[in-house]
């Protein structure tokens, strides 16, 4: 960075897809940051990093805007992408901070499997997720107040798509 940064709950405003696994150290130093995952980097997969609010600049803590990096361990870039939105239908409210998972399995459970891909909606309950592969993919949006990336089916409100989507096709408007 071209300034001296400062890490902000970088475990809640980091996102990382596909998962690199569930312990990964963050560490700012200076004008730096440092992303150390417990397991190897997937050979040939194109991974996205979506910062948030998780790096801010270390005088006034105001954070990167937009801030996202991806980068790929084989040949090229993968460049599809979804948006949406996710509304909640019981009540009038816009649901902050959703999960919205990507499964490209049909034999998961998302009771017991992290999704392969996943954001978190914002303010206004938009989605955006990016560097996806060509593939079907099975969509669910589901509180995650635990953070583990699984539904508690008692505790946490969902919603999904019926059918799989298909990339590269018309992903513009989904709306959980």
């Amino acid at each position: 960075f071209n300034e001296d940064v400062k890490l902000k709950d970088p475990k809640e405003e980091i996102l990382i897809t596909p998962s690199p696994g569930k312990v990964i150290k963050y560490t700012a130093k200076r004008n730096k940051i440092t992303i150390e995952a417990e397991n190897p980097w997937l050979d040939s997969t194109t991974y996205s990093i979506t910062f948030r609010d998780g790096i801010q600049d270390i005088t006034e803590g105001n954070p990167a805007e937009n801030l996202r990096l991806a980068f790929s361990t084989g040949e090229s870039i993968d460049s599809l992408q979804i948006n949406g939105k996710v509304n909640n239908v019981f009540s009038e409210t816009i649901p902050d901070k959703i999960t919205v998972a990507l499964y490209q399995s049909d034999t998961f459970n998302i009771f017991n499997h992290s999704p392969t891909y996943f954001t978190k909606s914002n303010k206004k309950g938009n989605f955006s997720i990016q560097n996806l592969k060509a593939g079907d993919y099975y969509v669910y949006a589901f509180e995650d107040k635990n953070k583990n990336l699984k539904v508690e089916s008692k505790t946490e409100k969902f919603g999904y798509i019926s059918a799989p989507i298909n990339l590269p096709g018309n992903t513009d408007s989904l709306n959980i």
